[in-house]
């Protein structure tokens, strides 16, 4: 295994290295249990007659083998808490599509394929604002 940084994941490298059932941190500067925390090397760096091998990060479990259950617990609540949040943020951004969706289905004279500039108070409803909150959730930037 070399001693450098792991290269990056631009340049191809992903793979997390694991040893005694745990993924090398990045930079080889310990190990985790939590693929999320794990470095990504090129697969050469595998080296099994140490015991380190490689597994492809689309192949690797979310948790390794030797993963602590406590650990694991705490990780696995913090990204619920963070998709419920993510949740909430998109349903706000898309609120007033939502609220324009309602404003159409009103009239039988708007089909859905019907353009929606034609949509009375498509112009007064909505704000540039909205379009920009929108596609900010959509793209997973954050508000």
């Amino acid at each position: 295994m070399t001693d450098k940084a792991p290269v990056t994941v631009e340049q191809g490298d992903r793979f997390l290295l694991v040893k005694r059932g745990l993924y090398y941190r990045p930079g080889n500067r310990g190990y985790t249990g939590i693929k999320d925390r794990a470095g990504r090397y090129p697969e050469s760096d595998a080296s099994p007659e140490d015991g380190i091998t490689a597994i492809h990060e689309d192949e690797a479990p979310e948790y390794s083998q030797a993963c602590f259950a406590d650990l694991k617990e705490k990780h696995m609540i913090g990204k619920i808490a963070a998709l419920e949040e993510e949740i909430k943020r998109l349903r706000e951004a898309l609120r007033p599509f939502a609220e324009e969706a309602d404003q159409v289905d009103s009239c039988e004279a708007h089909p859905n394929g019907c353009p929606a500039h034609y949509s009375a108070g498509w112009c007064a409803d909505l704000t540039i604002g909205d379009f920009r909150r929108a596609r900010t959730a959509l793209e997973g930037r954050g508000s």
